[in-house]
């Protein structure tokens, strides 16, 4: 019976993050802090059954790049001009990635790198972790080099997520995304991956090998690389129609939140 309440408790507050905006979940979560705890009890449950926790998956994509290549080479991890790897993990949870990271820092003395990783979400779970409303962090522009969001899309404004993703990476940094499947309105993610580019991203890969989630890597191209698409779309007169496709996608929104139409929100059954 305990069992049962607990499982009813997380969904209801599921429930409720995907169907707020991230400040409405913010001020839910400062006034009831309870919720996080019994939210993330549950999530850890939810975890033990899944074939694979894409949190590990992208703490393998760090170590693996970090050990093979060096910062900002080919197949290497993006770095700022000092190549120090800068990662905000948006949406952390526990900060499990940050966690991890930590553990196998010791092992990249020789080569040099550094890597830090700063989490971010709603509740101060352990010390890793920095309160706030994702779609606003307090850290500058371009300070970036990866941002994560592991499953982390959650709130109907997630977009605004998106755009402060944009902010924080620096020119070639990398925006990686996990998101459940049935999540998306098509197979491929296609419209998703179409609206992200819109906030000016370069679409890299999808991966979409695991059977319950899409992997997504998109880029922050440099100003070179957008100076020159810049001239072919004006040779090809485009430019003004694609310019906007933000302004139709923020027409949309304001008549629709994207967390209704976007991306489904990730609702389990009642039992």
């Amino acid at each position: 019976m305990m069992a049962k309440l607990a499982g009813s408790r997380f969904r209801w507050i599921n429930e409720q993050l995907y169907t707020i905006k991230s400040d409405e979940a913010l001020k839910l979560i400062q006034e009831q802090p309870e919720l996080f705890e019994e939210y993330h009890e549950g999530f850890r449950s939810q975890v033990q059954s899944w074939p694979e926790n894409p949190v590990d998956v992208f703490v393998n994509q760090i170590k693996i790049r970090a050990t093979t290549r060096h910062v900002n080479a080919p197949g290497g991890l993006p770095g700022l001009a000092n190549s120090r790897v800068v990662i905000a993990d948006m949406g952390c949870g526990e900060a499990q990635l940050a966690q991890d990271v930590k553990k196998f820092m010791p092992s990249l003395k020789k080569k040099k790198i550094k890597i830090d990783v700063h989490s971010f979400d709603l509740k101060k779970a352990n010390s890793f972790v920095t309160v706030a409303d994702i779609k606003n962090v307090p850290l500058a522009d371009a300070s970036c080099t990866i941002v994560v969001f592991c499953l982390a899309l959650m709130g109907t404004n997630f977009l605004d997520f998106i755009a402060e993703a944009y902010r924080l990476l620096a020119p070639r940094g990398e925006l990686w995304i996990a998101e459940i499947k049935s999540r998306f309105s098509d197979e491929k993610g296609t419209e998703f991956i179409e609206a992200l580019k819109s906030f000016g991203f370069f679409h890299k890969s999808t991966d979409d090998s695991n059977k319950m989630f899409t992997r997504f890597e998109f880029f922050k191209p440099p100003e070179d690389i957008l100076a020159e698409r810049r001239a072919k779309e004006d040779k090809k007169r485009k430019f003004v129609e694609k310019e906007n496709k933000l302004e139709a996608l923020e027409t949309k929104r304001q008549k629709r939140p994207e967390g209704e139409w976007l991306l489904k929100p990730c609702i389990y059954k009642r039992r």
